[in-house]
């Protein structure tokens, strides 16, 4: 806010305190946007948690579900099928945890399991939840994007993308690496274990702004654009800011096989987007080279210390020469002695991220109690 004191010829300003995701966290009115905080209706007792509706998606006879993640609506594969889904989630509530407002805009429909520990990879941390009747804007609109694209697109190095998320808002950055590999920790409402998850297939976000913290879990990955075209989930992110997603194209397929039918996302077509979508991208050759050497050497990465994950990225010494970026918690000069410079010839480059978690959020609540939500 600018003023003036004009006796004294003054010009000042005073910076307001303002959260840019205050829309994305306060309880609406149905039918709601997506881009918002919700959680699980069996979410809460000791603490209770929350993330994000992310988007709305639809099988081949119109029914419409909400899709977020497993760990945001599904009770990280612990809920039963039915379970109301409600919006606010209960961290937003106020007091923390009650359920003061709180409405009922969906039941869990499917989720696709996830699999701790191991060696096995999932691809995926996704789930939906069907609508009730006029429960949900039936187009799908976004927080502060609007309207999306119905086609999906594929990911890519250096796609500029957005999000609309509970606890950042609508955020900005591009993907900086694909093809990734990562060990994900994840802590269920209440638990005081961490369990950790291997997912192949994803790629991550550098933010041009705080792209993902959490809380954001389950907002669309976007690529920029009149009609943005959805591209991936996110779920996860490091301690730096950046985000890692499941592809878009995984999860759909993923989730249509528990559904019984094909699902799509509620948007625009491509004629009336204006033609301009495009549903993949050509893939690069060179980047699926890259990919199956550092594929073929995954064990041998993760034995290293530190080490969380890798993927294909492009050198930050050489511009536009493809390397194997290796994730680990902390550089030490024992990880710098232990890494190879190269695989089959493929330069690698470590980067510290920290631990990389799943970005549910939680609180204590004043009381245990289970709310039960009104749907309205």
């Amino acid at each position: 806010m600018w003023f003036t004191q004009g006796f004294v010829n003054d010009l000042g300003q005073i910076a307001l305190g303002f959260n840019p995701a205050t829309e994305n966290q306060a309880q609406q009115i149905t039918p709601i946007a997506l881009g918002t905080s919700g959680s699980n209706i069996n979410d809460t007792g000791r603490t209770c948690c929350g993330g994000t509706l992310g988007s709305l998606v639809q099988d081949n006879s119109g029914n419409t579900y909400i899709l977020s993640n497993n760990h945001v609506i599904a009770r990280l594969g612990s809920a039963q099928i039915g379970e109301q889904i409600i919006q606010r989630g209960y961290i937003d509530t106020t007091p923390t945890c009650s359920s003061t407002g709180v409405i009922s805009v969906a039941q869990l429909s499917q989720f696709v399991p996830i699999l701790f520990g191991g060696t096995a990879g999932n691809q995926v941390d996704a789930a939906v939840a069907q609508t009730f009747p006029g429960s949900v804007d039936p187009m799908g609109t976004i927080l502060g994007v609007g309207t999306i694209s119905s086609t999906i697109t594929a990911p890519a190095l250096g796609m500029q993308v957005e999000k609309s998320g509970r606890t950042t808002g609508v955020t900005t950055g591009s993907i900086d690496n694909i093809a990734v590999t990562v060990k994900v920790a994840y802590q269920a409402c209440g638990s005081n274990t961490k369990q950790v998850a291997k997912f192949t297939k994803q790629f991550t976000v550098l933010p041009l702004e705080t792209v993902g913290r959490s809380g954001d879990s389950g907002s669309l990955i976007l690529r920029t654009g009149l009609n943005p075209n959805p591209v991936g989930l996110l779920f996860a992110s490091d301690p730096t800011g950046r985000t890692v997603a499941n592809r878009i194209d995984q999860v759909l397929p993923a989730l249509s096989s528990r559904i019984g039918s094909q699902l799509s996302f509620v948007g625009t077509t491509p004629l009336e987007a204006g033609s301009s979508d495009l549903s993949y991208g050509t893939p690069d050759p060179l980047v699926d080279e890259v990919a199956a050497v550092k594929d073929r050497y995954d064990d041998f990465l993760f034995k290293l210390p530190e080490v969380v994950g890798h993927g294909v990225s492009y050198s930050k010494n050489v511009p536009g020469r493809l390397v194997i970026r290796l994730f680990v918690k902390k550089l030490t000069s024992v990880v710098q002695k232990s890494t190879p410079a190269a695989l089959e010839g493929v330069p690698i480059e470590i980067e510290e991220t920290g631990e990389i978690s799943a970005l549910q959020t939680c609180a204590l609540a004043p009381q245990s109690n289970k709310p039960t939500a009104k749907h309205k």
